[in-house]
């Protein structure tokens, strides 16, 4: 029986591992973006006004991205983000938040239109009240290009 515990124990030891290289993966640098490795990306939502950037190549054609929030129980759940060109200092699409109020669920979706294959930077903060989780996912034309080749 105790080696079915260690066993237990060792399994949830790595998996909590596992997840806290997920996290400091995450960077908070806009010079410095995470490559995106799929088309998706989830996390927890927090009060604490942490930003993260995101890279990935798309284009050209119609991308879509979709912000999907969950707040925990009796709270609201929040998330900004905006898409930026390569060099983050150009706003593909600026200035928008996903909110879920009272455990509830918020969405957002928006399309821009790229003329030509570009690094796109993805800028997301969360907070600064609440907290939950997060799910975005990117589609249309050009949702294979966010799983293939990143940070050109």
């Amino acid at each position: 029986m105790k080696r079915s515990n260690f066993l237990i124990f060792g399994i949830f030891a790595l998996i909590v591992a596992a997840s806290a290289v997920t996290v400091l993966a995450q960077s908070s640098g806009r010079d410095n973006p995470t490559a995106m490795t799929s088309n998706e990306l989830s996390g927890s939502l927090n009060p604490n006004n942490l930003e993260n950037y995101y890279s990935f190549t798309a284009g050209p054609g119609e991308l879509t991205i979709t912000v999907e929030v969950q707040a925990r129980h009796e709270d609201i759940g929040v998330l900004n983000f905006e898409l930026l060109g390569r060099n983050a200092s150009t706003a593909l699409l600026c200035c928008e938040f996903a909110q879920g109020d009272n455990g509830g669920t918020g969405r957002d979706v928006k399309t821009i239109k790229l003329a030509k294959r570009q690094s796109i930077i993805l800028h997301t903060t969360t907070g600064p009240v609440g907290g939950g989780t997060f799910h975005i996912r990117f589609s249309g034309a050009t949702a294979k290009e966010a799983g293939g080749k990143h940070g050109e």
